[in-house]
């Protein structure tokens, strides 16, 4: 294997490669098909997630994938536990002015790199035997947190529900959509109060686009901060939608949807 010592892998096509190479690794040697992961994260390891986030080091990789052997981290503990932790720990620091708003979105931008990696490894490795149920995942217009819907869609695709991804799509873009292809259930991710409008916006254009009432659930990061105070059942009122939930099988059993062990397109 080639060493990791003078590519960033947040810039150059080689540094993508690095990447690559750490995801398929990961996903081979380190998944163990258990499901959705949950549980109290290793601070230490978190920092090791955060420092190669940061530093954009490739060598930093080999350290991640020797800490994960040593201490028998799998390859779902870091997208399911680590990476949700790495994101908030990098948004505190950005909002407590410890980093400034280049680093936060560098920081970002490589974890985003690293999952859409590892999800594409996961394909590679686990092909075959995939439920044909479809989920739309919807980002709202003006949503920013795209890492949140990326855990999301790597989740569900681990469960064996093909999932097809859209990021802010522009007016009558998801009516075209459904309209084209039959999906079993729309899944919006939304990360703070001012994605309920977007989200909301969405819900009414599903509903009028489709002649069958597909289930819509609401998840993300403003979902899992309202559990804490109960207002989920507020968020679901506000936007439309079915369902709010930031559990991923619970949405799943909602839908209808098979859960299968197995990685989807």
């Amino acid at each position: 294997m080639q060493t990791l010592h003078k590519v960033h892998f947040g810039s150059l096509p080689v540094g993508d490669a690095m990447v690559r190479e750490f995801a398929f690794r990961v996903v081979t040697e380190l998944a163990r098909s258990s499901g959705i992961q949950s549980g109290r994260a290793e601070e230490s390891f978190v920092g090791l997630l955060i420092a190669a986030a940061r530093s954009g080091d490739p060598a930093a990789l080999e350290g991640l994938l020797a800490a994960m052997k040593r201490r028998r981290i799998s390859a779902e503990q870091v997208i399911d536990i680590y990476f949700p932790c790495a994101i908030s720990h990098i948004g505190t620091d950005w909002h407590n002015a410890r980093i400034d708003v280049l680093q936060a979105t560098l920081a970002m931008s490589r974890l985003q790199r690293l999952l859409r990696e590892l999800g594409r490894a996961w394909v590679s490795d686990r092909a075959g035997g995939v439920s044909a149920d479809c989920v739309l995942l919807l980002m709202p217009r003006g949503e920013q947190h795209v890492l949140g819907a990326m855990i999301a869609a790597n989740q569900l695709r681990r469960s064996g529900v093909s999932v097809r991804v859209e990021l802010a799509p522009g007016p009558g873009a998801i009516t075209d959509l459904l309209r084209k292809r039959r999906f079993s259930a729309v899944f919006l991710s939304v990360s703070n109060e001012s994605s309920v409008a977007g989200a909301a916006a969405c819900v009414r254009e599903v509903r009028k686009a489709c002649e069958t009432q597909l289930p819509i659930i609401i998840g993300g990061g403003l979902v899992s901060q309202a559990l804490q105070d109960r207002r989920e059942r507020r968020i679901a009122v506000e936007t439309g939608a079915d369902l709010a939930t930031s559990d991923v099988h619970e949405a799943l059993a909602f839908s209808g949807l098979r859960k299968l062990c197995a990685a989807a397109e």
